[in-house]
């Protein structure tokens, strides 16, 4: 045990013994005793200082029990503590042992403390944690806090509060009351759960086993001083500050000093005068109801209980004064003061001592102001003198805080009889004496504050005596203590008997508790119960239905520096399963419990810690009904997320080159087979991952390469496909790359570019990750990765395995039929997607999943479940003008219970050559089960010219071949050269040492994948991508580990991932930039994934779709793709515009130089229109075109690419530019008779639609006059516009074909909704609300 100054010097070991074993600490302000309870059940103290700082064991608690709290009762000399169940008090020395309270039925005692000045005992509970009072003798026991995390807590004396520590770095303070609860957070670092906690009188000491701190009483606690972090653990932590001399604890009592009051007029009749001329000097201290300050002006002749009142004639001293001298008069019928007496008076920090002496007869000292209550078995009116008497009522009875509804006036209604409307309001419900005539006062309470009263009210008027909201609003908001006290009279006006309490009534709607847990995935229930009614507009039973209250939820303590996006992975902590942010209180249902479900939300991240936050719930808007509802105040709930997703680490999955496959929980192995195969399969969404593998040329007979991915999420598809066919024995890649997105939803997946590593990254709503990577020099897919994410945990299938709760492999070889097998290659065959399987090709034109127009209503479509289900953020407080609809589509627009996002830094990177988007079609919108998708084009009006060459996927016969082939190693390679190149390959471009103390690593499997591919192909054509896919593995699993993010290296520079990531670049950018993030930020000079390539080296393999034929009847020939190999995203193009004459290029324009927008690593495109310029020329003009040139840097060109435009009905012409001209040419022939006819025919659809759309317009408003008063609780607009048969609007944008859904309303709301075949009208009573007095009382 140490005992050190407040500046954290000064160490003075006391106690030597081994110290762990303390659980409290206490000491005794004037002896100088320290006692400390023990876990063993023993009590001990020690005299300090003394000479040898002996221990006495003053109790040893019996076998089975123990002692938890200890208190010091300084002024009294008593000993307090808890043996767990009771609460009880001894001498100093452990004797005279006495029960206070037996709360072996509510709990445990813990900590707990004394105030001896106000004779109250304060305690934790141990079962619920929450804080408990008591007097000294055991009674009037009642919490004061509840909560479920207090771990410790001190008491400021002198303010009256109660200061507690909570949670992991919560600090909170109440009043001795439990009013005014202010919580507050640590924002510094807090190592352990358990914080200590005690206070000086400006400052607040916390100790968390480990370091201790100081924090100012009044500061946001943001700025702590360390105190000391020493090598010793600390248990308890107490501060000792003296509060005076020793004269303080020195002096006599002056008890019931309440007559003494300078607002007391003694009665000579009644009152035995109080004189103190036979006091005997010394210190005294009064002890009153009144207090104890001595008044400093004459109370006047027969006050403070005596005839001659002595007053203070001077100011009272502060703490820091010490003893002061003062003059006291003595006040009689002479003078003010006839006589003078020397006193002494000390400020004890609390209350005051008097150094007092005899005093002439019949005169007294004056202590306290205020009135003096009645003695016991006696009152008055006002509860003290004058006029205390005993005879009045003596009755007990029961009383009780109750709510109800109270009848208000009747609005009409349209076609509902006449009902009074509710308010709800609380009732002072006691029993009624039988045949009693009592007259009543009812006086009414909200946290211990007196709110109203009425007196002298008969039985037959006690309905005047509810508490209304209009009592109370601007003061107090809901979840308070509401408590009620009658008394009675036997007459009015008669003398009233004493005060009769209810018990405290919690009005609101309170949570379950206050404190929970949630794992990432999973989902917890907070359960809420309302005490208080909904009010009504009426009381019919059909019009209550519609009556409701609702309450949102947000969080209002999210932390405004964290990041909002890792890994493509929203950073959040909870989400909510609800139709909006909130719960709802119906005025039918509102007693029944009201339950909003938690998920903890999976960031993706391996945590360095559990994370916290804050549910708050608000009302933004009530009726006039439910006012008191207004800004209702819930304490905030606790929600802590634990981890789930660090049991993910180190489990991904990857097919490297010439297959070579890892599954997620660690099983390798090699798969070269040919045809499109299931990689990975989760039907949650459904999420499917097929791969496409062909042979991979060159002569390597049996292998077997990626060469395209498709990727499903429910009902969008991506496709990457680099081959023109499938085959066996040889490779037919396309020009370009091919990639194919449709989208149906843009909560589908989520598609990100790495142009530095030539790698696509597809995020699917469940957060599972998947990495393509494009060989450019191979022109196949060299590497998939697939890491999963605690949605795919026993879900997922296919050749990445099965991921298991703990990384358990012995299931990876799940056989798609017959569950786990032994053969990697009887697995891997049975998912294997044959030509009978229709339903699952992703490859073809128009899989079966996106042609079926029914496949979205299927009965038992996960589509359809997945999508039924609804989550909301509810991370912001809608504000009061926001529109809560809108809001609520804003808040709740996810379907799975994660979230992802864009965390790209790349910049205008469109991935899609080709995109298409679906929406549900309205035609039948009637019936779900007859809805179907309709698919449009996502580019821009010109979207004729984003044309690209997506020849159909070919297998060849070979492809149903089972010979098998074997390999040997030639061009002088061995089992033993291969082994010891890939290995020095691989540790020399990745070393150990950069990444071996933060990820696992399986580099054998890659060594062994590089060994089996020099097998295959005689080279180290894939040594590169096998190098390449170790540093995605690595880059993949460390980008998940949140510590790396936050912890720097040794000299600070940079974090531990950044310092990672920086040594995993390809080729280490071959010296010519530097390595961020993994990927080459390359010098001025080069470009390329390695920085191998200089910027003046124009892009290569350059070629046009369609051979660079434009013809104007298909396209707008206003822009064009051009295929290459990109290596850049900033490319420029030099363009010059040319027409076609007699076979020759006239060239009408100068060179122009342009930027071209990159579309992905194979394609751009440019704008055509920049560069034409009309020049007159001789001879007919067959076509134009434009030759185009492009260029790395804006200044270095390449090889020149044409396009030819020209019309194919008048033209004809090939990719030599050599053009015929037809005999007939159909565009002019026709011109006139198509202007007349088109003419003739616009007039005519104009016309048709005009007639129609009268005759639509006239039926609506027909309908609407007979339906107009019939009210529905969802109200939906459905517009018809005139089309032409090409589907263009005619109505310009007014009218459209569209259904609106408006904001759903309540009668809380101000509005209503009937039955059907009831006639009602919000007009008719909206705006004819009453005022509150319309409410009449029963």
């Amino acid at each position: 045990m140490v005992l050190m100054d407040q500046n954290g010097t000064n160490f003075e070991v006391i106690v030597k013994d081994y110290m762990l074993d303390i659980q409290n600490v206490a000491y005794h302000e004037t002896k100088n005793y320290i006692y400390w309870s023990s876990w063993s059940g023993n009590i001990t103290r020690v005299k300090y200082p003394s000479v040898d700082n002996d221990t006495e064991v003053i109790f040893h608690q019996e076998a089975g029990h123990c002692v938890s709290g200890i208190a010091v009762d300084s002024t009294n000399d008593y000993l307090y503590w808890s043996n767990c169940s009771n609460l009880v008090r001894s001498n100093l020395a452990g004797s005279d042992i006495t029960p206070i309270l037996n709360f072996s039925s509510n709990g445990s005692i813990g900590t707990l403390e004394v105030d001896s000045e106000k004779g109250l005992i304060f305690f934790i509970n141990n079962r619920d944690r929450s804080i408990v009072r008591c007097t000294v003798d055991g009674s009037d026991v009642r919490s004061i806090f509840s909560s479920e995390s207090v771990q410790d807590f001190a008491l400021d004396k002198k303010d009256e509060r109660i200061y507690f520590t909570y949670n992991y770095r919560g600090l909170g303070s109440t009043t001795y009351y439990g009013n005014d609860l202010k919580m507050n957070s640590l924002y510094f670092l807090i190592w352990f759960d358990e914080v200590s906690i005690d206070l000086s009188d400006d400052n607040i000491f916390l100790a968390d086993f480990v370091d201790m701190f100081q924090v100012t009483k009044h500061s946001d606690y943001s700025d702590p001083l360390t105190l000391l972090s020493p090598d010793y653990y600390m248990q308890d932590i107490k501060v000792y500050e003296p509060i005076g001399s020793r004269d303080c604890k020195t002096y006599s009592e002056i008890y019931a000093a309440d007559k003494r009051s300078k607002d007391y007029l003694t009665d000579l009749a009644s009152d035995q005068v109080i004189s103190d001329e036979y006091l005997d000097a010394g210190w005294y201290r009064p002890f009153s109801a009144n207090g104890d300050e001595m008044p400093t002006s004459p109370p006047g002749q027969m006050h403070c209980g005596t005839i001659n009142p002595i007053w203070l004639n001077g100011t009272l001293p502060t703490y820091d004064d010490g003893n002061v001298s003062r003059a006291a008069c003595v006040q009689t019928n002479n003078d003010m003061c006839e006589q003078s007496i020397d006193i002494e008076i000390r400020n004890c920090g609390g209350y005051f001592i008097y150094f007092l002496q005899k005093t002439p007869p019949n005169s007294s000292f004056c202590f306290g102001s205020g009135p003096v209550i009645c003695p016991v078995g006696t009152s008055s009116e006002t509860g003290f003198y004058p006029g205390c008497s005993s005879s009045y009522p003596t009755t007990r009875v029961s009383v009780a805080v109750q709510t109800e509804l109270l009848e208000g006036s009747s609005l009409p209604i349209p076609g509902y009889d006449p009902t009074p409307s509710l308010l709800p309001v609380f009732r002072c419900k006691f029993d009624i004496e039988p045949n009693g005539t009592y007259i009543y006062d009812i006086y009414w309470y909200i946290n211990e504050f007196k709110i109203t009263s009425y007196t002298n009210i008969p039985m037959k008027d006690i309905n005047i005596t509810l508490l209304k909201h209009t009592d109370w609003i601007d003061s107090y908001k809901m979840n308070m203590e509401v408590q009620c006290a009658i008394r009675m009279r036997y007459l009015a006006n008669s003398v009233p008997g004493p005060l009769q309490y209810s018990a405290k009534f919690m009005a609101g709607i309170f949570p379950e508790k206050y404190d929970y847990t949630v794992i990432e995935g999973d989902s917890i229930t907070i359960a809420f119960k309302s005490t208080v009614p909904i009010g009504c507009i009426a009381s019919h039973k059909n019009l209550m239905a519609h009556c409701d209250q609702s309450f949102y939820v947000f969080q209002p303590k999210k932390n405004p520096n964290a990041g909002s996006c890792s890994n493509n992975i929203a950073i959040k902590d909870i989400i909510f399963k609800a139709q909006f942010c909130g719960i709802k209180l119906r005025a039918t249902d509102w007693q029944e419990e009201k339950k909003l479900e938690v998920y903890g939300f999976s960031d993706g991240l391996y945590n360095s810690g559990d994370r916290s936050t804050y549910i708050r719930l608000s009302t933004s808007a009530v009726s006039a009904f439910n006012e008191m509802w207004q800004n209702v105040q819930i304490p905030d709930i606790k929600v802590k997320v634990l981890d789930k997703d660090a049991s993910m680490t180190s489990r991904l999955c990857q097919s490297v080159n010439d297959p070579h496959i890892t599954t997620f929980d660690g099983k390798y192995y090699h798969f070269m087979d040919i045809g499109e195969f299931v990689m990975y399969r989760n039907d949650k969404g459904p999420y499917w991952v097929h791969a496409l593998l062909t042979n991979c040329g060159f002569g390597w007979q049996g292998s077997a390469c990626h060469c395209a991915i498709a990727i499903r999420s429910r009902s969008s598809l991506f496709v990457i496909r680099t081959c023109k066919s499938i085959s066996r024995t040889k490779k037919e890649l396309l020009t370009t790359p091919v990639t194919k997105l449709i989208s149906c939803d843009d909560n589908d997946l989520l598609i990100d570019f790495n142009q530095g590593r030539n790698e696509y990254k597809v995020t699917l709503p469940i957060g599972t990750e998947i990495k393509i990577s494009v060989s450019r020099g191979m022109g196949f897919i060299s590497t998939i990765t697939v890491k999963p994410s605690i949605y795919d945990i026993n879900e997922a299938k296919g050749l990445c395995g099965v991921p298991s709760v703990t990384k358990d492999p012995s299931d990876d070889y799940t056989h798609r039929d017959n569950g786990p097998v032994n053969s990697d290659q009887e697995f891997a065959k049975s998912w294997r997607i044959t030509s009978a399987m229709t339903n699952e090709q992703l490859f073809v034109d128009e899989p079966d999943f996106i042609t079926n127009d029914l496949i979205l209503n299927l009965p038992n479509n996960p589509t359809i479940i997945n999508n039924s289900t609804t989550f909301c953020t509810c991370e912001d407080q809608a504000g009061s003008t926001d529109s809560l609809d809108d809001f609520n589509i804003i808040q709740c627009n996810l379907t799975e219970s994660t979230e992802f996002c864009s965390s790209s830094q790349q910049s205008g990177n469109q991935i899609n050559s080709y995109s298409t988007t679906c929406t549900i079609s309205k035609r039948k919108r009637r019936s779900l089960d007859h809805s179907s998708v309709v698919r449009r084009s996502t580019a821009d009006t010109d979207d004729s010219d984003d044309v690209t060459e997506s020849q159909p996927l070919v297998f060849d016969e070979d492809i149903n071949s089972t010979d098998v082939i074997s390999q040997t190693f030639r061009n002088g390679w061995t089992a033993e050269k291969a082994y010891q190149t890939c290995q020095e390959a691989l540790t020399t471009a990745i070393p150990s040492d950069v990444y071996s103390d933060v990820v696992e690593v399986d580099v054998e499997n890659f060594i062994q994948s590089c060994v089996s591919d020099i097998e295959v192909t005689g080279d180290k054509s894939f040594l590169t991508d096998t190098i390449n896919a170790m540093a995605t593995n690595i880059m993949t699993e460390i980008s998940r580990n949140e510590s790396l993010f936050i912890v720097n290296t040794t000299d600070g520079s940079q974090t531990i991932l950044e310092q990672i990531t920086s040594k995993l670049c390809i080729n280490n950018c071959s010296n010519n930039g530097i390595c961020v993030s993994g990927q080459c930020e390359c010098s001025n000079e080069y470009i390329g994934d390695d920085c191998s390539k200089y910027i003046s080296t124009p892009p290569v393999n350059i070629s046009l779709p369609a051979k660079g034929l434009c013809t104007t009847t298909t396209r707008s020939c206003k822009k064009t793709n051009i295929y290459g190999d990109f290596l850049s995203m900033e490319v420029w193009y030099k363009i010059r515009y040319f027409k076609v004459v007699e076979n020759s290029k006239l060239y009408s324009s100068n060179w122009e130089i342009y930027k071209a927008q990159y579309r992905n690593m194979f394609m751009v495109t440019v704008d055509l229109d920049v560069s034409r310029k009309t020049r007159s020329v001789a001879g007919p003009e067959m076509a134009e075109g434009y030759e185009i040139t492009l260029s790395n840097d804006g200044n270095n060109f390449g090889e020149e690419v044409s396009i030819l435009i020209y019309d194919e009905r008048c033209v004809s012409c090939n990719s030599s530019m050599i053009c015929v001209s037809l005999e007939v040419c159909e565009s002019s022939k026709g011109t006139a008779e198509n202007d007349e006819d088109s003419t003739t025919t616009i007039i005519a659809v104009a016309s048709s639609c005009g007639v129609i759309c009268v005759i639509v317009f006239v039926l609506a408003f027909l309908f609407y006059l007979k339906h107009k008063h019939t009210g529905e609780k969802s109200k939906v607009g459905v517009y018809f516009g005139c089309q032409h048969e090409n589907g263009k609007n005619m109505d310009n944008g007014k009218l459209s074909n569209r259904t609106e859904q408006f904001r759903e309303n309540t009668i809380s709301d101000l509005d209503v909704h009937f039955e059907e075949g009831k006639e009602a009208s919000m007009s008719n009573f909206e705006n004819q609300l009453p005022p509150q007095n319309h409410f009449y009382n029963n």
